[in-house]
């Protein structure tokens, strides 16, 4: 979208009732151009703990998926992007209190979350999934039970008790990728629960580790206040646009080396 006529009429349609939209020519003439009130920077939200979606670059600060689709949508909106640190405890009660006003990595699809934050359509995909050392047998969810279970810290822990039977584990929370590794290298844990980029790279680091199960899909989406319908609106025009031009699904590829899957709409 580097064109800035069809970016300011980007951003006007997506902001623009559909009231205004419908009227014929014989209706009064248009006003002036609407935008989302008071919209003069995107204060967006982002989580950096334990997420695969954004990470802080020693050099570079904010990095990873979730910051490219907040500067796609600024840049849509035709709006500096202002970058808010949150971390994955207080994100959902922060953006309600008003302290941004997007949350660019909400917490997965959840009906829990869901009647906290009104979700836009997701950016990314990614599995959940159990990587064990290769003799050990996990033929199914319920093989985890009483076994030490070491879990990325972040959304896939708050996860589990949807997932797995977390009570009837001994589960131990890890902040990153080399604790993670290290534990089931050094056998301190029988298994680890993490989103399936951080298993490939356990798996290229430690071939004698291998990916048992898939505990399903985690769909990562940006998340507005109740009552923001005119931001919600925007934000999933901008992502709609990035979709049929294929730059989601670019970024998607390169950030986690796997295709964007079809995502679901509501």
């Amino acid at each position: 979208m580097a064109d800035p006529c069809r970016r300011a009429l980007l951003a006007l349609l997506a902001a623009t009732p559909p009231a205004i939209l419908g009227r014929t020519a014989r209706a009064q003439p248009f006003p002036a151009p609407i935008r989302i009130p008071a919209l003069q920077r995107l204060r967006a939200g982002i989580d950096l703990e334990g997420t695969a979606t954004a990470w802080d670059d020693s050099t570079n600060g904010p990095a990873g998926m979730a910051v490219e689709v907040g500067a796609l949508i600024a840049d849509g909106l035709d709006v500096p992007l202002e970058l808010v640190r949150t971390t994955t405890a207080t994100a959902v009660a922060e953006l309600r209190a008003g302290r941004f006003d997007l949350l660019l990595n909400a917490p997965p699809l959840t009906i829990e979350v869901a009647r906290e934050v009104l979700y836009a359509d997701p950016y990314a995909a990614l599995e959940l999934v159990v990587v064990a050392p290769r003799p050990l047998p996990l033929p199914s969810i319920a093989a985890l039970r009483g076994r030490r279970v070491a879990a990325q810290a972040g959304y896939p822990l708050l996860l589990l008790p949807s997932r797995v039977p977390a009570s009837q584990m001994d589960v131990i929370a890890l902040p990153d990728l080399p604790a993670l590794a290290a534990a089931l290298a050094d056998r301190q844990v029988e298994a680890a629960i993490v989103t399936s980029p951080i298993a490939s790279r356990i798996a290229a680091l430690y071939p004698a580790l291998e990916v048992k199960l898939t505990l399903g899909t985690l769909w990562l989406a940006p998340a507005c206040r109740f009552g923001d319908h005119d931001l919600l609106q925007a934000v999933n025009t901008m992502l709609y646009i990035a979709r049929q031009e294929g730059t989601l699904q670019s970024l998607h590829q390169g950030a986690y080396d796997r295709p964007l899957p079809r995502p679901p709409f509501f």
